[in-house]
């Protein structure tokens, strides 16, 4: 009984061992497999939405300062003529014809909203365009162009992009400035259009990331892989070794009992013998 009972036993250690083994190796290296391209692809999709957002920004401000940049051509034209007719000793206010410049510059360029000419201290002079500076920002507009002491500034608000350019006349002294406003939508449609090309390029590369990022960890770790599967024969040659070592345990077991029996039916012998021997003695 103790000999099955022990066979059995061994069996199942042997049967555990091996789907243990089988099971394990695969789960182990899954799980490695996994997190390892998890954490990667994760690592790369931050990266590239951090830089897609910086982008953003920077487009936007890059987009806003050509614009500007286009407007301050406008801003010279009349700063030119408002300097030739001051050389002549005439006050802006006094100038003829700068009405219809003004208005012949907001013509030529779709995206000016209003052209407005301010003097010093920002009281409005001329101007062109029905859109007028809103109140809530005119103070905002008047302290960046008038007074940062730039002669080209710049100023984004939001829904408006406001350039100026200061007026000098001949003791290179400030007699005004010219303020254009334009629409920011102007100009963010085409943000956003190159903004959106730029998304679908980062998508097509973390696409092609994730591709190429599975069969390059399975190569990094296949010497990992290899160097478990090397170890799988010792971890055999172990068990067929507990399984010799068992057999002989066994083995020892069985003729133990087998000389047990032998000297308990030797002694039931010897005993039925004496009582067999007291039996016929006379008394």
């Amino acid at each position: 009984m103790r000999f099955f009972a022990l066979d059995v036993m061994s069996a199942q250690i042997l049967q555990f061992k091996w789907s243990v083994m089988s099971v394990s190796g695969w789960i182990v290296f899954r799980e490695i497999y996994a997190k390892v391209i998890l954490s990667i692809l994760f690592v790369i999709g931050a990266m590239l939405v951090l830089q897609s957002s910086l982008n953003h920004l920077k487009l936007r401000a890059l987009v806003a300062e050509a614009t500007s940049s286009r407007l301050q051509i406008s801003a010279s034209a009349i700063e030119a003529a408002i300097v030739r007719a001051e050389s002549l000793g005439f006050a802006i206010d006094e100038m003829s014809g700068l009405q219809d410049l003004i208005d012949r510059e907001q013509g030529r360029d779709p995206s000016i909203a209003h052209i407005l000419i301010v003097s010093p201290i920002g009281t409005s002079i001329l101007s062109s365009g029905s859109e007028d500076i809103p109140p809530s920002e005119r103070d905002q507009v008047m302290r960046r162009v008038l007074g940062s002491g730039d002669t080209v500034t710049r100023l984004d608000v939001g829904p408006r992009l406001y350039t100026g350019r200061l007026l000098y006349d001949s003791s290179n002294a400030v007699m005004g400035a010219v303020i254009l406003t334009t629409p920011t939508e102007s100009f963010t449609r085409q943000s956003r259009l190159t903004f959106f090309r730029m998304t679908n390029a980062y998508l097509i590369i973390f696409g092609l990331i994730s591709v190429l990022i599975i069969p390059f960890i399975i190569f990094q770790f296949a010497s990992v892989r290899h160097a478990y599967q090397a170890l799988a024969p010792s971890e055999d040659a172990a068990s067929a070794e507990v399984g010799a070592d068992a057999d002989m345990l066994r083995e020892a077991i069985a003729e133990g009992d087998a000389a047990f029996a032998a000297a308990e039916a030797e002694f039931e012998a010897l005993l039925t013998e004496g009582r067999s021997a007291a039996r016929g003695t006379p008394a």
